[in-house]
């Protein structure tokens, strides 16, 4: 398929890099910021540009992998009649396009990109249509650079969008404030990699539920104690000790 992408961050990137591997040609980048757009433009070997009204209409699909604040200028601005248009954010309700075009969509991809990466983890995309044949063309589109594709609509991508906040960002933020801690007390953060990738390498074999342990799963107050009274000095990281081994402990008391 012939192909313009607006957007010229980490979605676009790895998504024009992807769609060009597998036979796609993009034809054009649109950027606000002209520089990226030539950036990108050139890895992709297509025409850049910094103004909407210079997009090339002859494309099969365009691609609008913006930051979720920018869709709604788009669908003020960009007028494409009946031409296939999808976004690409997690959050962003398929309506948010409706004006841009009478055939929209959504391709999520459901994972964390960087444009840095020289080889992309498998992405599995998120897909919803506004009618049968985008669904179709989108589809075909996917598959030709995904092995994991679902069907959804705007309220389950919004909730797959949290959950993956919650296993990615939220377990992000906690590697980083354990590292800021070790700093601080003269600990080698990196004699924590081994049993980081142990938590992940469990759950490709078992629910993580099944694996939980720690104090917090025992009821084991007497360390918990001797953990909170370690960050006195840190309000913020004893909080966020405090609500997560009650909330482990609530968890599996239901259980």
């Amino acid at each position: 398929m012939e192909i313009v992408i607006v957007g010229a961050g980490n979605v676009a990137h790895c998504f024009g890099h992807l769609l060009k591997l597998h036979g796609h040609q993009i034809l054009q980048v649109i950027s606000r910021n002209k520089d990226h757009a030539r950036e990108l433009g050139e890895l992709l070997q297509a025409k850049a540009t910094d103004d909407l009204l210079d997009i090339n209409m002859e494309a099969d699909v365009y691609l609008l992998a913006v930051s979720d604040d920018a869709i709604p200028g788009l669908n003020d601005q960009l007028r494409l009649g009946k031409r296939i248009v999808a976004h690409t954010a997690g959050a962003v309700s398929l309506d948010a396009i409706s004006r841009i075009s009478t055939h929209t969509g959504v391709l999520y991809p459901l994972q964390s990109i960087r444009k840095e990466l020289k080889n992309y983890p498998p992405i599995p995309i998120m897909l919803e249509a506004s009618n049968d044949e985008v669904l179709r063309r989108l589809q075909s589109l996917a598959q030709s650079i995904a092995s994991q594709i679902a069907i959804v609509n705007s309220q389950q991508r919004l909730q797959l969008h949290l959950a993956a906040v919650l296993c990615n960002n939220f377990t992000n933020h906690l590697f980083a404030s354990a590292k800021r801690y070790c700093e601080r007390e003269g600990l080698d953060f990196t004699l924590l990699q081994p049993i980081i990738r142990e938590t992940f390498d469990r759950l490709e074999k078992f629910p993580p539920e099944a694996v939980q342990t720690g104090p917090a799963i025992r009821g084991d107050a007497t360390t918990m104690d001797l953990h909170r009274s370690l960050l006195e000095n840190d309000a913020s990281l004893q909080q966020i000790y405090k609500v997560i081994s009650e909330s482990i402990y609530q968890f599996h008391q239901k259980a």
